[in-house]
């Protein structure tokens, strides 16, 4: 007897229609004619679309899936139809279908991204993360742990949310051993990235050679660090007594864009291998390991890279041993970290121990890592009196250490040292302190 077939509540077909009138009655030139905060809520608003219609697309594709519509129409498969059906990207659509079959095993974060509560990419990190549990787990954990990362995920960029969703999945697995547990969800990621790690070249045309690569995460912020060394628009600064060879003019982070950029450090990066011979500034290709001491003898806890990866202890120790890379170990001696009113700028030093603790441009949605950062004086500055003191350092980029001292915005430190920016108040009369996301 065949399975009676739902009607639906409403006429979807119809409702999408009406969408699609609505999107068109929209011209795309009349964005230009709204005012910045416009601009900036409709291109919000856009991407939370772009979520929930990525959620209503997975649940149709799955729907076609099970209803072997492709099976009546001749097709090989649902991609293949689809794929027919519009854009042409087999490959694409195949994935489309991958993910539609998954839905029903993270029924949450797919109803938060119907929402618009969750990107498709923070969708996408909670179910690679629910795939690490073990079969055997209860499904009563699983939706608690499902839960507990869709709550986490609007308040934590991309990188973050993907470190909580380990702890998350490691408390779970070892909730009496929550960091060896993440420690092993890292380990295991290594080494599928290590068997997946390809490289390839083209032969030559018209002068230029094309490739490209897949590496494991933390080599591939070895090389970001080192190219973002090269062609980070900094003045350079050299060692006491050394003469500079930098002109005194700060680039502006305007064109040649920030590809070409990096395309250009990278051929010059191949001209000067061996990594001895890179050439020093006043950030340097060095990227610093931060993990504690015994964690580091133990092996058994993960260690977070300056530029936000994490890796296993294992690998920590064995890149600092073989890379130019310098340890943070946390429970060791310290080093003389204030300076007081002895010197004006910041010493290598303390500009690492800001890296480590602030990760990037203190300003409010900027996404400049640490090596295109200046370092600001937060309190008072050093002219009118003010200390180089590491509790009054921020790390800003160049465009935005200009908006800061051009505009009228002001630093703030809270009670547990979290720097936040004040904004004019011809921009906010209220003036309430901002903070970056990535304190949330």
């Amino acid at each position: 007897m065949a399975a009676p077939v739902l009607e639906p509540t409403t006429d979807v077909v119809g409702v999408l229609a009406r969408v699609h009138e609505l999107l068109g009655s929209v011209a795309t030139s009349e964005f230009a004619a709204l005012s910045g905060a416009q601009q900036r809520e409709a291109a919000t608003s856009l991407s939370r679309l772009e979520a929930r219609v990525t959620a209503y697309k997975l649940a149709a594709v799955a729907a076609v899936e099970s209803s072997g519509e492709a099976r009546r129409q001749g097709a090989t498969s649902t991609a293949s139809m689809l794929s027919n059906d519009f854009g042409g990207d087999r490959r694409g659509a195949c994935g489309t279908v991958r993910r539609a079959k998954k839905i029903e095993q993270t029924p949450q974060s797919h109803e938060a991204m119907a929402q618009g509560r969750l990107s498709a990419k923070q969708a996408r990190v909670i179910e690679k993360a629910l795939d690490l549990l073990p079969e055997e787990t209860p499904k009563n954990a699983r939706e608690a742990c499902e839960t507990q990362l869709v709550d986490d995920a609007p308040h934590m960029d991309l990188r973050q949310f993907q470190r909580q969703a380990d702890r998350v999945v490691g408390s779970f697995i070892q909730p009496e051993a929550i960091d060896a547990a993440e420690n092993t969800i890292v380990e295991e990621r290594e080494r599928r990235a290590w068997g997946r790690a390809e490289f390839w070249m083209s032969q030559p045309v018209d002068g230029t050679v094309k490739g490209g690569f897949a590496i494991p995460e933390a080599q591939a912020a070895h090389l970001r660090v080192v190219l973002d060394g090269l062609c980070a628009p900094q003045i350079e600064i050299t060692a006491p007594g050394q003469a500079s060879r930098a002109t005194g003019e700060v680039l502006l982070d305007e064109r040649p864009s920030y590809g070409r950029r990096q395309g250009w450090a990278f051929t010059h990066l191949c001209e000067l291998l061996p990594v001895d011979r890179l050439p020093e500034t006043n950030i340097g290709p060095i990227m610093t390991i931060n993990i504690d001491h015994q964690a580091l003898l133990d092996q058994l806890k993960v260690a977070v890279l300056s530029t936000g990866e994490t890796l296993s202890a294992g690998q920590a120790r064995r890149m600092a041993c073989e890379h130019r890379i310098l340890p943070a170990v946390f429970g060791g001696d310290s080093l003389p970290l204030d300076l007081g009113r002895d010197k004006r700028l910041y010493s290598l030093h303390q500009r690492r121990a800001l890296e480590i603790a602030q990760r990037g441009c203190v300003f409010p949605g900027c996404d400049r890592p640490p090596g295109w950062c200046v370092v600001h004086h937060g309190g008072e500055s050093w002219a009118a009196g003010g200390r180089t003191d590491l509790k009054d350092g921020v790390l800003l980029c160049p465009h935005h250490h200009r908006i800061l001292h051009a505009d009228g915005w002001d630093v703030h430190f809270t009670t547990d040292g979290i720097p936040e920016l004040v904004p004019p108040a011809s921009l906010d009369p209220r003036r309430r302190p901002r903070r970056h996301r990535r304190f949330s």
